[in-house]
Order: structure tokens, then C-alpha cells, then sequence
């Protein structure tokens, strides 16, 4: 059979997306299979990986400048007489998207056409040509579309011969609420790949979180239940994965609860399982779930989920007891007790991963595309038999891998993994296409952010064919790299002896090794060179390395912001030690530029604390914003300093993760030396630069 799977946007990010790419590449092994995106507005590939087995194609093309053929026409003004206005992107269609999908549905050359939203399923409906079965997927929970749309969905989903949901629960809710008559309703779950990481190993106390940053995912209920844990477990930390127009507001609230630095605020992170095998429990509590992809990927990853049970959702995927538990929805003192529960007994944690594992193979994109296949031949046979003139699909299964592990059609499109098992070291893994055996070796090439470029280092590589064709490139990056990569970053390319390098796309960036290594590393900081050697992903998709070597750093453990004062923690690595006198240096930026030099307590060999003068900074200031740069000084009678940083974390945007609120104050007497002295208090906040380093900025406005 030819599949054609009409979406919203394959370019962007989104659960739809995800579930609607995993089926599309499971059932590639055995059919010819496309994705058509209504909408592309970007020059980037899609966010999600696809398998070049898989088709993908835009009907408007509204990508900035001019490779975007369809920006300014004309019917982009006119309105979508198709598309209801209580649709959720009603605004996003026009006259123009009506026309492309009209000519698409009723040209289609495809045996199945998939519709993935209700707009949409209106469209082919309505339009698709005779020939092919009409099919929509209902990804949405059923009551939350709005009435209008529903109406109209009972008016044209009758043409349909088939619709699915996710859950057993919408599908009823859907033949109650939505009769259509003639045509069945079947609940197939969403699919989830089998990750490529290993399994968690449950040994880091680390709670996981990951979806949008929406009202309905309800994250405050998460961090107040967290907040509730916190005095009894100091040492468990939670991280929570997503964007949204909820983030500032959760920062706010993790700060009001004096949580910065025990919950991290992670920002988005594709692809996620690498964040999920970090954890040892993963939290859901959102309030309704239309399935809960979350779920079945953390299962999927060896994690136990405590999730709010939803009205649809959760009870179908979790089995409350065995691989997870069902906590009452809204309420945050039923969260915390299942947290807790989990938090206190690691038995019971490695109990319900393993069953959370075995569980979730039933989510296997090869089973869930077993089921759809299944379901298209029996509504085949159905049309068949109810109309004389329909000619059932005859082609023979192709019998082939599936998408997700077919090889790419170019290096261009090839994707490359990494492990970072330990400070220093790196394990680089890419599947290159057919036919490349013999050539192809990773290369690392600087990006200097200023000066000259360093030479490019080659890096020795193993080729192996798989199965399918593909040739695995694998190579180490050893600490003695550092010796050549020194601090920087690198562009991760696959020389194939033919052109220039190509710059690879990152794939999975499984840190989590990197836990460990700053734990050892706070915990005994060595005399040797300060190695660290981070993959990490640019906006568009491409993979870096930010590389460290330093002969001395000085790396801070804590910065607690209390209501009157900053104290910061840290710890002296490499050559250097503390000594006694050592001093704390504060160091003002700009045309104002002075220094403020203060005993720090040494509390060791190579361990430090200080309380930053707060007040004195106010009173002394001489503009409305100033910046203060952090320096160690390990030995008084030696001016040769440290900068303090932040920078020894398994992921890139440290800054973004510790957004540490400000303290307010306000000077006793106006200062002889301040500009301006306003009425309200000055702001003093720590914060990470983007290099890592460590600062505080002194705010009036």
C-alpha cells in the first residue's frame, strides 16, 4: 500500500509529530510511505529526525526570504472556508492552503490517506479522492475540541472508513458524543521507539518532568509538591524539560519557594530519551492528557512514572502499583506522598523499572504498525465489499527495515550519537549511507570565537556494514585530545574523502556520566589538569563540542540566595591550592572599573565559601546597572587569580537552568559616590554567563 499521512507542521515539535514519524517509519519496513506538511515556515530540516524511507514534502512553502515561493501570495489574505474558526489554528489557514490541500487530496496517488487533526480530517473527508481509504487519527482528547467542530466532524466524518484515537477511553467517548454511523471507532495507542540509550540505572536521585510549558501539563503542581520533599530528601533534585508561555512563571515560583539550584528549568531537549535515562522517577501531572507520550517514553527509558490520573491517559498506560502510580489528579499532597514513596525506597524503584521496561514493549511502533496495517485491510475489505467499483491495494509488502533504521540517502542527512561516559572522554557513533565503508572518518574543526583557527583533528575511526547497509562509523575521544582541543568549541564532522567535511547532525547526547564525574569532582577535587568535553546541540540541529582544559579552575558547588545575603561555595582544581589569606575578588566592569578584594573562609585544601558584601556593592555603586565579574585569588602573596564558574554540568545552557532570583536592598544612607539613588531597593543577582563564568549584576531599574 501507499500511506500518505497529511499533517499541521513535520518541521516543528509537538507530540502529533513524534507519533505521527514513528509510524510513519515502522510502517515504511512494509509499505511506500509520505508525510505531507501543510506549512513550512522554516529553512531548517524537521526537528524530529526522519528516515529518508520516509517522503516528506510541504504544500505551503513559507520559509523566510527567498526560498519561501508562496510568501506574499495573494490568497494568503483570503480565509479557509474549510477549517472552522474555533479550530485552535484556524488563523493559520487561507484560501491558499484550501486550494493546495483540495488538489493534493483529489490528485492523491496513495491507497491511505491519514488525516492527524480535526481540521484536517474535514479536508480529507470531504476531498480525498474515491479511490482512497479515508482515515482519521483523533490525537486530540475527544471533549476538549470545541462544540462547532464537533458538529461539523458529525456532519462529514460519515465519508470516513475509519477513525482512531489513542485511547480506549476518548474512543468511547467519541461513539457517545460524536456518533458516526457506518464507521468504526478503534483506540490505537500511540508508538514509541525502543530507546537507543541504555536504560536508567536508578542510581541518581533525579526526578525527570518533559512536555510544554502549558497550564494543563500544571508544573506548579509538581514543583510545590517537590518543594514539600525537599527538607526530607536534600539530595534529590528534579528537572523539568519543555518550552512555553509557562516558564516565566514557574521560574518565579521555584524561586518564591528558595528551590534555584534543587530544580533545574531545562528548556527544550530533543531528542529527550537521553534526559529521561538520567532519572530515577519520572513525573506527570498534568491535569488532562490526550495519551501521555511522556509516559510511555520514560517506561521506555526504565524510569517508574508518578502520574496524576487524568481522565484519559495514564489509567490505560500506567498499571498502578506494578510500573508506576496513579496519584489523584490536582492534588499536590497526593503528588508528594507518591514522590516520596518512590523517593524513599530504592527497591521499590528498581522493582517497578523493570516492569516499566517490560510494560512498555507493547508501545513498540512495529506492534502499533501491525495494528494500523490490520485496520486499512479490514476497512479495504469493508469498502470492497460495499462498493462494486473499488480495486483493494494489490502491492506486495516490501519487506524491507524499518524507517528508523534505514541508512541515509547522504552524510548531509546522517545522524551522529554520543556518549559521554566520563569527564574527558567522548564516544562518537554514526550510521553513514550504503557504500561508504572505507572512507568515511569523524573530524573535529575548531570555531574560534576569536584569533585563528587550530588545526582540524582527525580522529581514529572503525567502519563496520550493517545489516542494512548502513556503515557505522564509531570513534573514541580520549582526555588526551584535550591536550590539542584545549578550550573551545568543535564542530563534529564526517570527512568522506569526497568534498569538504560534512558538519553532522546530533543525535542522542547521553551526559549522564557527567553527573557522576562533577560529583567526584566537588567531592575531591584532583591536583592534574581540569578535563571536561560536552557534546551538545547548535539551533539548527548540528552538533558541537565545548572542550576544557585548564591548568587551575576554580568551579562553584553552591551560590544560596537568602533574603539578605549571597553565599557561594566552591571548590580549586588543578595545580593550584588554597592558601592561607586567599582572597575572594570582585572585579566591576566597564568604564567604572574597580576591584573589591575580600578573605575568603577556606574550609580546605582546595574547598572555599564566601558571603558576598552585599550592602557594600549598593552603597558604592556609581551607575544604575553594574556588573560584577567572580575571582578566586588562591595565594595572597601570588596576584595570579582564578575565575570562578559555573561550568562542569552534563548540558550546555547552565545559565538558563540556574536562574537565580535577586536579593533587594536597600543602602542605609545615600551614598556619596551613587549617581542616582532611587527609592526603591537595589537588586543584587548571581548569575552564569553563557561561558560559564560567574558574575552578580547590581540593579536599580
Amino acid at each position: 500500500m501507499k500511506i500518505s499521512f497529511l499533517i499541521n507542521n513535520i518541521y516543528g515539535i509537538g507530540g502529533t509529530n513524534r507519533t505521527v514519524i514513528n509510524l510513519a517509519e515502522a510502517l515504511s519496513a512494509d509499505h511506500e510511505v509520505e508525510i505531507v506538511s501543510v506549512f513550512r515556515r522554516t529553512g531548517a530540516p524537521p526537528k524530529f529526525a526522519i528516515s529518508p524511507q520516509v517522503a516528506v514534502r510541504a504544500l505551503v512553502d513559507l520559509r523566510p526570504g527567498r526560498t519561501g515561493a508562496d510568501r506574499g501570495h495573494p490568497d494568503l489574505a483570503g480565509p479557509t472556508l474549510v477549517v472552522p474558526r474555533q479550530e485552535e489554528f484556524h488563523e493559520q489557514y487561507s484560501a491558499l492552503s484550501d486550494r493546495r490541500i483540495i488538489d493534493e487530496l483529489s490528485g492523491t496517488g496513495a491507497d491511505v490517506v491519514v488525516g492527524t487533526r480535526p481540521s484536517l480530517n474535514l479536508f480529507v473527508a470531504r476531498y480525498t479522492r474515491e479511490g482512497a481509504l479515508r482515515v482519521a487519527q483523533e490525537h486530540m482528547t475527544h471533549l476538549a475540541v470545541p462544540g462547532a467542530v464537533r458538529a461539523e466532524m458529525a456532519r462529514e466524518y460519515p465519508r470516513l472508513d475509519l477513525v482512531t484515537t489513542v485511547t480506549e477511553a476518548d474512543a468511547r467517548s467519541f461513539r457517545t458524543h460524536t456518533p458516526v454511523p457506518g464507521v468504526p471507532v478503534h483506540a490505537v495507542p500511540n508508538s514509541v521507539p525502543r530507546p537507543v540509550v541504555a536504560p536508567s540505572d536508578g542510581t541518581r536521585k533525579v526526578i525527570v518532568s518533559a512536555g510544554r510549558m502549558h497550564h494543563v501539563k500544571r508544573y506548579d503542581l509538581l514543583v510545590r509538591a517537590f518543594a514539600r520533599l525537599a527538607p526530607e530528601f536534600p539530595d534529590w533534585r528534579l528537572r523539568i524539560y519543555g518550552d512555553g508561555d509557562e516558564a516565566g512563571a514557574l521560574r518565579t515560583l521555584v524561586n518564591d519557594l528558595d528551590l534555584a539550584g534543587r530544580i533545574l528549568l531545562m528548556g527544550g531537549f530533543s531528542p529527550i530519551e537521553s534526559e529521561w535515562a538520567k532519572g530515577s522517577i519520572a513525573a506527570v501531572t498534568s491535569s488532562a492528557e490526550s495519551f501521555g507520550m511522556t509516559l510511555v517514553e520514560a517506561m521506555r527509558c526504565g524510569l517508574p512514572v508518578v502520574a496524576t490520573d487524568c481522565p484519559v491517559g495514564p489509567r490505560e498506560i500506567l498499571r498502578d502499583g506494578e510500573d508506576g502510580l496513579l496519584v489523584a489528579n490536582g492534588d499536590v499532597a497526593a503528588i508528594a506522598e507518591g514522590l516520596g514513596r518512590l523517593m524513599a525506597d530504592a527497591p521499590l524503584r528498581a522493582t517497578m523499572a523493570a516492569a516499566a521496561l517490560r510494560n512498555a514493549e507493547r508501545y513498540d511502533p512495529a506492534v502499533i504498525a501491525a495494528r494500523y496495517t490490520a485496520l486499512f485491510e479490514e476497512a479495504a475489505g469493508r469498502r470492497a465489499a460495499a462498493r462494486s467499483g473499488y480495486r483493494r491495494p494489490t502491492a506486495a509488502r516490501l519487506g524491507r527495515p524499518p524507517g528508523d533504521s534505514a541508512p541515509p540517502e547522504s552524510p548531509k542527512s546522517a545522524v551522529c550519537h554520543v556518549e559521554a561516559p566520563d569527564a574527558g572522554w567522548l564516544a562518537l557513533t554514526c550510521d553513514g549511507p550504503a557504500g561508504s565503508k572505507g572512507r568515511g572518518a569523524f573530524l573535529l574543526r575548531h570555531r574560534p570565537s576569536s584569533g585563528s583557527r587550530l588545526p582540524d583533528l582527525l580522529l581514529d575511526t572503525e567502519r563496520a556494514t550493517l545489516p542494512t547497509g548502513a556503515v557505522r562509523h564509531t570513534a573514541v575521544v580520549p582526555p588526551a585530545a584535550l591536550d590539542h582541543l584545549g578550550d573551545g568549541r568543535w564542530r563534529v564532522m564526517l570527512s568522506t574523502g569526497k568534498g569538504d567535511p560534512v558538519h553532522l547532525k546530533a543525535g542522542i547526547r547521553d551526559t549522564r556520566g557527567l553527573i557522576d564525574a562533577r560529583a567526584r569532582l566537588l567531592q575531591a577535587p584532583g591536583a592534574g589538569p581540569v578535563l571536561w568535553n560536552l557534546p551538545y546541540a547548535q539551533p539548527n540541529g548540528a552538533l558541537m563540542l565545548r572542550t576544557v582544559r585548564r591548568e587551575a579552575h576554580a568551579e562553584a558547588s553552591g551560590v544560596l540566595v537568602g533574603e539578605d545575603g549571597i553565599t557561594v561555595t566552591g571548590v580549586l582544581c588543578g595545580a593550584r591550592t588554597l592558601e592561607h589569606g586567599a582572597r575572594f575578588v570582585l572585579v566591576r566592569r566597564g568604564a567604572h572599573r574597580s576591584e573589591l578584594s575580600l578573605p575568603v573562609e577556606v574550609l580546605g585544601e582546595r574547598s572555599f565559601r564566601m558571603e558576598l558584601p552585599l550592602v557594600q556593592l549598593v552603597e558604592d555603586r556609581l551607575a544604575r546597572w553594574e556588573d560584577w565579574d567572580w575571582w578566586l585569588q588562591p595565594d595572597p602573596a601570588h596576584r595570579r587569580r582564578v575565575r570562578v564558574c559555573h561550568l562542569f554540568e552534563d548540558f550546555p545552557d547552565v545559565r538558563g537552568a540556574y536562574p537565580y532570583p535577586a536579593v533587594p536592598l536597600s543602602a542605609d544612607d545615600v551614598s556619596r559616590f551613587v549617581v542616582v539613588h532611587p527609592s526603591r531597593p537595589v537588586r543584587v543577582r548571581p548569575y552564569c554567563s553563557v561561558s560559564g563564568a560567574m558574575a552578580m549584576n547590581v540593579v536599580d531599574r
